[in-house]
């Protein structure tokens, strides 16, 4: 299903891997509109588990392009570049590249790029010859490890049916004593 927000974004990467890009006008409104992209993006991939943090780091990417970019417009990107790895990326047209600053306890902004780094399975930037391309590849967590579930095997064919009447048995007195005090 194409989403409408995806329609006219949707490409093919250089190295054959889908894509989803758009240019935005640099102005703080644009960065929902950049989340939403995002959230659209990753869930038409069928990766809905990626969507919290694909938004959070594009957002952060974005704002900084809108708080430093030259120009009135930057280029977000997002790439699926395996069944279960997106590259989100945004391209301004600053030739500054981003550096982490430690913010202070007391000061409300300079927080983004660490949050970027401590999400990310690794970020970073690319000069252009106009600007630069600040990009973060997000993974999908490990699924957890469920618990070995202890069913007995029984090699021979007799051994099995056994065990089958066995539990048809023990089902049949639970219905029983059920019926019994009902």
């Amino acid at each position: 299903m194409t989403r409408p927000l995806l329609l006219g974004c949707r490409r093919v990467a250089e190295d054959g891997t889908p894509e989803v890009t758009q240019v935005f006008r640099r102005a703080p409104e644009s960065v929902r509109a950049v989340r939403r992209l995002a959230c659209t993006a990753v869930t038409d991939w069928k990766l809905p588990d990626l969507a919290d943090s694909a938004e959070l780091v594009i957002t952060e990417l974005a704002t900084n392009a809108v708080l430093h970019a030259r120009r009135d417009s930057f280029r977000v990107t997002l790439q699926l570049l395996t069944a279960d790895r997106v590259r989100v990326s945004v391209v301004d047209f600053s030739r500054t590249r981003p550096q982490k600053y430690t913010a202070g306890d007391d000061e409300g902004h300079g927080r983004g790029l660490a949050l970027v780094e401590a999400i990310s399975d690794r970020w970073g930037s690319d000069p252009l010859p106009w600007g630069k391309r600040v990009w973060a590849d997000l993974q999908m967590p490990p699924l957890p490890e469920l618990p070995a579930t202890r069913v007995p095997i029984y090699s021979s064919l007799r051994a099995q049916a056994v065990y089958v009447l066995i539990l048809l048995a023990v089902a049949a007195a639970v219905i029983g004593g059920m019926a019994a005090r009902g």
